[in-house]
């Protein structure tokens, strides 16, 4: 893999972190946003606002990638990088690219 390639790589996840990072800000939002209740309401409020626990789960998911993404930034530069967990061959540049956070060569 060549300088460039990690480099392209490199752009293409600092760049998703930074949008993982207003999409998990704006759901934090939506998930501490208190949901107006009525006097005759007989659901709780998780129930009577179901959106907030697709937002808690996508909130969860956002967080996970993060994770993933900021994992790869920190190995991008080192040896191990690009190549496959199983087979030990380099994963090509292309694929890399692609999926960043890819561990395995697509024969395995």
């Amino acid at each position: 893999m060549t300088a460039k390639d990690r480099q392209e790589i490199k752009d293409r996840v600092e760049k998703e972190i930074q949008t993982l990072n207003r999409s998990i800000a704006m759901l934090l939002d939506l998930t501490k946003a208190e949901v107006q209740s009525d006097a005759n309401d007989w659901f709780s409020s998780k129930e009577s606002n179901p959106g907030r626990a697709i937002n808690e789960q996508a909130l969860g998911k956002a967080k996970q990638r993060l994770l993933i993404l900021q994992d790869v930034l920190k190995r991008i530069d080192r040896a191990g990088y690009g190549i496959c967990y199983v087979c030990k061959q380099p994963i090509p540049a292309e694929r890399l690219k692609a999926v960043p956070t890819a561990i395995r060569c697509i024969s395995c």
